[in-house]
């Protein structure tokens, strides 16, 4: 009876661990895809806000914030950059350079702030 205790109880241990990496992985998909929507979200307000010629700097602001509440240490910038894959949440290296927007979203995936989570999309307003 001892023996069957300890088989079960080792099985429902390994039952509650995969439950956790489970959850673990979810929540790594919901923040990608929140990023996503973030991103997209973004790339519609300039294109609206490249035709009627208005201004950039109050919607790019609206917008960090946005990005910084809906993601874990989340931190983002949107600018004309002719490089667009470099620079981090503390430096994003917009350049100026270039007819192409860049919008880069950073944030940290699971808590771990040592390999922040990057998400980049370009376009032409």
């Amino acid at each position: 009876m001892l023996v069957a205790l300890s088989i079960f109880s080792l099985g429902m241990s390994g039952l509650s661990a995969l439950q956790l990496a489970t959850l673990e992985h979810s929540r790594a998909l919901a923040d990608q895809h929140r990023a996503a929507l973030l991103g997209n979200e973004m790339a519609e307000r300039l294109h609206s806000l490249a035709a009627e010629g208005g201004p950039f700097a109050d919607a790019i602001a609206a917008w960090r914030a946005q990005v910084a509440t809906a993601l874990p240490g989340g931190a983002a910038a949107a600018c004309v950059d002719g490089t667009p894959r470099d620079g981090d949440a503390g430096a994003p290296a917009c350049d100026g350079a270039g007819d192409d927007w860049a919008i880069k979203i950073w944030w940290h995936e699971n808590g771990d702030e040592d390999a922040p989570q990057t998400r980049i999309t370009t376009l032409r307003p």
